[in-house]
């Protein structure tokens, strides 16, 4: 895998500069921001990059979750006659999430890396982070990147405090606008265990001060995988007249292009979470349902309940384990914020 990543990296830079790149010394796999002194054993594990984390033995609870849904998205096949099974395949499901199958133990990982893994991870003064836009990992300051995220999630017109956990409430308003959902369009109900999601930040090592990027993880909320559906049904009606697919895309066009124009560069600062929700909420349901396109067969207010839900409803824990809510922007990484930014 990192063999191909490097191969695509140096493709591009190959049609960017028209010719080979030579990198003499092999970049790291981290950047160290402090004065933690990392030990030999330290430096080579994380020098492995991304390749450094290994397959955590699941949960038990984890692999039933996941039967339950599987289960519950093969009936409803059933019932809509799309596809149909053997009459013991349904127990035989559920005997296997009782099983735990695969191997756990990484191949790269030696016994010395994972005891310099282990000083890290228990290092009381420092925190490692992802690098944004870098496959690298980035050494902090705890207390500095706990201030940086603090300035973030202070911000009362983006992100609410919330005193009690929502998630089965959410749950349940899910359900129910499933349920007013009797067209052609199907969603999956939330079933099974949920939780609040996290916010982490990744380090912006490539510009002054090194901010963080919010990013909010909703895996394990219950409006994720609906937020998936809406993510398909949506991305068909973004605009993509000035949307390109690929950096090699944006090369080919300035090489084609005469060099009398002048190039510039321009930045969005924090796109995401000044995205205006009730805005562009409105905005999409006037293109779905009030414009010259076939209307989604979906009741407009459960569509406008749903993605109301999906962006301002969510729960999520902070870094210290406070639990807030974006009330306005969206979050970087769950679905909803692919269509709507």
């Amino acid at each position: 895998m990192a063999h191909n990543i490097e191969t695509l990296h140096a493709k591009k830079l190959f049609n960017l500069h028209g010719g080979l790149v030579r990198n003499e010394v092999p970049p790291a796999g981290y950047v160290n921001l402090t004065n933690y002194e990392l030990t030999p054993a330290q430096q080579e594990f994380l020098n492995l990059g991304l390749n450094c984390h290994f397959i955590k033995k699941p949960k038990d609870e984890d692999k039933r979750i996941e039967m339950e849904i599987l289960i519950d998205q093969l009936n409803s096949l059933q019932h809509s006659k799309k596809a149909s099974f053997s009459s013991n395949m349904i127990d035989e499901l559920i005997g296997e999430a009782s099983r735990l199958r695969g191997r756990f133990r990484s191949s790269i990982l030696t016994p010395t890396l994972k005891v310099a893994a282990k000083e890290l991870r228990e290092a009381e003064d420092i925190i490692i982070r992802r690098g944004d836009k870098a496959s690298v990992f980035v050494i902090l300051n705890k207390e500095n990147y706990f201030n940086k995220m603090d300035n973030i999630l202070e911000d009362t017109s983006k992100f609410l405090p919330i005193n009690h956990d929502n998630t089965e409430q959410l749950k349940k308003k899910l359900c129910s606008l499933v349920e007013q959902i009797k067209g052609t369009v199907k969603f999956s109900k939330p079933i099974g265990d949920y939780k609040p999601g996290y916010a982490y930040g990744t380090v912006k090592t490539h510009k002054p001060g090194n901010p963080l990027r919010p990013i909010i993880s909703q895996i394990s909320s219950p409006t994720y995988q609906i937020a998936k559906s809406l993510n398909r049904l949506l991305t068909p009606d973004v605009p993509n007249s000035f949307c390109l697919s690929s950096a090699t895309d944006f090369i080919d066009i300035l090489k084609s292009q005469e060099s009398f124009n002048h190039i510039a560069s321009m930045d969005v600062t924090s796109l995401f979470t000044h995205v205006p929700i009730q805005e562009t909420i409105d905005i999409i349901i006037q293109k779905v349902y009030h414009s010259q396109r076939a209307p989604l067969d979906i009741p407009e207010n459960t569509l406008r309940q749903l993605l109301l839900a999906c962006t301002k409803e969510v729960p999520f824990y902070s870094h210290r384990g406070d639990l807030f809510q974006q009330i306005d922007g969206v979050a970087m990484g769950p679905p909803p914020g692919r269509p709507i930014c």
